[in-house]
């Protein structure tokens, strides 16, 4: 206990809490807008533009015409078409910056970023291939690009865990995406999945800062009526979620095992690099077609397979449709009828192999259905990537080849498949017998602005 005469010691504070105090911690705001302006100078565009989030101050001043027009001057020098920079050089006086509205330089700058990147994969993507009608480089321009899947799973209290793909399998039409590395959750404490699509840099260096990320799907895991059992082995039963989003649970203790999605070609690209984080891309209608073509041929392309290989791939061309009344209106291609002997294809097994941890397996009569169908002006009309699975036929069709008989059915709000499969013992094959589409004519109608 100190004497009267004894001072005591003089107790420090830092000096953020008496800013903190004085200011109740918006020291920082009370800066001069010159003040803040002239630290954001020295920040990139991807900085100024995370900035501007922070608070309607930061906002106002982030989307300062000064700051944006010296990063667009600098980033026209990046380029190579040097008769240019001049020009801009003049433009970007500081009479005109001040002329144009909030935002202009901006703008302009994330346009000019953009747009001289996606112009190349742009024009290759014009290239068709004749067979599937999707672009023939798109895989081609996946790698170029570096563009992986990435799986957020969100749990019941909001917190977010990252899994990054670990296997690819490329078909000439799709490509299907697995997940099988990380400590995974348990299933019922998983409220949702989104899928974005992100673009990796070629070399990662430590320090890199967070990839772009663009939402392709967001699926609720816990909601009714999601979720169909799909199949199962001895070590996994497996789950089917909408839009083809399986997801393999380990018995007994309902963890994740493993995650396999299929993407179809049809402006993966653009869904993969366009949208946001909590926005899918929105693709631009496309131009109404003559309404002649909806009486004339169709293409169907279809691909059975696998993460590991091709069990079936056949094409359909030219298809008539025909309306039937079934559960109202729809139009019908009949690619391959079950009373037409040599229509009958054959086809390997189904199954769907996966590997987790160390372990493998293979689930049977299961597998990936990639299917595109186009108009005669060869334009996507209906394209779905999505997992199947073969039921025992309850209504035996009259076939000449005896043997038992099976079903794959799909659909969704554009259309249905039918398929029915014929196992033959002798040749240790399935026959595809019968091969059926259907589209709601309002379909066709929307497809072709006009009556089918």
């Amino acid at each position: 206990m100190p004497t009267p005469l004894q001072r005591e010691p003089c107790k420090t504070r830092p000096v953020f809490e008496l800013c903190a105090k004085g200011s109740h911690g918006r020291y920082m705001e009370r800066l001069p807008s010159e003040i803040i302006l002239k630290i954001f100078s020295f920040l990139d565009a991807f900085s100024l533009f995370n900035i501007s989030f922070v608070n309607k101050q930061f906002h106002d001043l982030a989307n300062s015409n000064a700051l944006w027009s010296v990063l667009y001057a600098s980033e026209i020098e990046k380029k190579m078409w040097r008769p240019r920079v001049s020009m801009i050089k003049e433009a970007v006086s500081s009479t005109i910056v001040e002329e144009k509205p909030a935002g202009y330089w901006k703008k302009l700058l994330l346009k000019e970023m953009a747009g001289y990147k996606d112009t190349m994969w742009k024009t290759e993507l014009k290239h068709m291939n004749p067979h599937t009608g999707m672009p023939a480089l798109t895989e081609h321009v996946l790698r170029r690009l570096h563009i992986q899947w990435e799986i957020t799973l969100t749990n019941r209290h909001g917190r977010e865990s990252v899994y990054e793909q670990t296997h690819t399998f490329f078909e000439d039409s799709s490509v299907t995406v697995c997940w099988s590395q990380g400590a995974w959750p348990c299933m019922y404490t998983v409220n949702s999945l989104q899928l974005h699509g992100i673009m990796c840099p070629a070399s990662p260096a430590p320090g890199d800062k967070p990839r772009w990320r663009s939402l392709i799907r967001k699926t609720a895991l816990q909601r009714t009526g999601h979720c169909s059992f799909f199949g199962a082995d001895r070590l996994v039963k497996v789950l089917q979620f909408d839009k083809g989003i399986i997801v393999g649970l380990w018995r007994g203790n309902w963890k994740i095992a493993f995650i396999m999605v299929n993407l179809h070609f049809h402006k993966l690209i653009e869904r993969s690099l366009l949208g946001s984080r909590f926005c899918p891309y929105l693709p631009a209608d496309d131009n109404a077609v003559d309404l002649d073509y909806s009486r004339h041929g169709y293409t169907l392309h279809i691909v059975l397979h696998n993460p590991v290989q091709r069990i079936m791939c056949q094409r359909f061309s030219p298809l008539y449709t025909r309306r039937v009344m079934s559960q109202g209106e729809f139009v019908q291609l009949i690619a391959i009828d079950f009373a037409n002997v040599s229509e009958h294809v054959p086809v390997t097994k189904f199954s769907l192999p996966w590997q987790a941890q160390g372990l493998q397996g293979e689930v049977e009569r299961c597998c990936m259905m990639t299917l595109t169908v186009l108009d005669e002006a060869q334009r996507p009309f209906w394209c779905v990537s999505s997992t199947v699975k073969m039921y025992r036929r309850q209504r035996v069709l009259d076939l000449e080849n005896e043997g038992e008989q099976f079903i794959v059915l799909y659909g969704d709000a554009e259309g249905k498949v039918k398929m029915t499969f014929v196992w033959m013992e002798e040749f240790q094959h399935y026959f595809l017998v019968q091969l059926v589409t259907m589209f709601p004519t309002a379909k066709v109608k929307r497809h072709f602005s006009g009556e089918c």
